[in-house]
């Protein structure tokens, strides 16, 4: 399992962002709407709506993945249906659930023996907690995810409380209402890698980067960056040893997305993140871009991650490490 980099670990950035790359695209099938034919992947056979249940993956040394679809808080048979029938296939084990009673036994149960907790849309717990996850429930999630596991967030706007209090750092004004941040470039130097994340519906990434607090960037790793909109695509949040991958991408479903390649590259970094997808295999290597090649954005990020990394460093501000699984 992937673990988790942080600004006081110097320049890692580049590592994680090298398991995010295109995975390959999926078969794909037509599935009747009730307006027109839409193209969606083909994976095992989910009921859309998106139903509670347990579901085998194809892949019997794959992830334990638990998907959040509640209709109160998510659209189980757009998003969440999408995002569970591109990851299936790459799973053991697939358990959605709609957070049943909310309460801490309930998550217990659900968590137990998971690799990865996907949540659509963000929207689904709020201090004081809501009826699918409990403030008590919410502890046992951030006692899970801590001892090395990974929560995949997608899309919305609205995962600034869950992700504030999970990591201890506040970020509720860092997930903004826009859809214009795109696209974003690949944060290092492995040009392997996509170059860039294309914009879509509903893809607002986190924004404003520069004005980050030390406190919130010794928490958080960019992988796709904007420069030019000062945005953040594809997110990683630390928490203990484990961390919150937040995915700028909304999975609406936009049928020009689903035939021009926009999906297949989302859903390429979204396999990695949970884990259903594996880097391909290393080419021979290339001599590595230069000049121009380079981003500003990845340079001006690597020096303010010296900076604050060494600040922090002499302040003595580490976050607490929980021994992983």
């Amino acid at each position: 399992m992937v673990r988790p980099l942080s600004f006081l670990r110097g320049l890692g950035a580049a590592t994680i962002a090298a398991s995010i790359v295109l995975a390959p695209t999926a078969a794909l099938a037509s599935e009747q709407d009730d307006l027109a034919p839409v193209l969606r992947p083909a994976a095992a056979a989910l009921a859309n709506p998106l139903a509670p249940g347990t579901y085998a993956g194809d892949t019997p040394t794959g992830p334990v993945v638990v998907v959040f679809s509640n209709d109160s808080y998510t659209d189980p048979e757009q998003e969440d249906w999408d995002i569970a029938t591109t990851l299936l296939p790459g799973t053991s084990t697939m358990r959605v659930t709609d957070g049943g009673d909310g309460s801490a036994a309930t998550w217990t149960t659900l968590l137990t023996g998971a690799d990865v907790l996907v949540l659509p849309e963000g929207d689904n717990w709020s201090p004081g907690g809501t009826s699918a996850i409990s403030d008590e429930a919410l502890e046992v999630i951030r006692t899970w995810v801590s001892a090395g596991r990974t929560i995949v967030g997608t899309g919305s706007y609205d995962h600034g409380d869950i992700v504030s209090e999970l990591t201890g750092v506040d970020f509720t004004s860092a997930f903004g209402d826009n859809s214009e941040n795109g696209p974003w470039q690949r944060v290092g130097s492995d040009t392997s890698l996509p170059d860039e994340l294309p914009n879509g519906n509903y893809t607002g990434g986190l924004g404003n980067v520069s004005s980050y607090t030390p406190e919130q960037l010794a928490v958080i790793t960019p992988l796709y960056a904007s420069a030019a909109n000062d945005s953040i695509g594809i997110a990683e949040f630390a928490i203990g040893t484990g961390r919150y991958v937040y995915h700028a991408y909304d999975w609406y479903p936009d049928e020009t997305e689903l035939e021009n390649g926009v999906r297949d590259i989302w859903n390429g970094a979204l396999g990695v993140a949970a884990g259903t997808s594996a880097p391909p295999a290393a080419e021979e290597p290339e001599l590595a871009e230069t000049g121009a090649g380079l981003l500003p954005f990845a340079i001006g990020m690597a020096a303010l991650l010296l900076a604050v990394g060494a600040a922090a460093t002499v302040a003595g501000v580490r976050r607490p490490v929980t021994a992983a699984r």
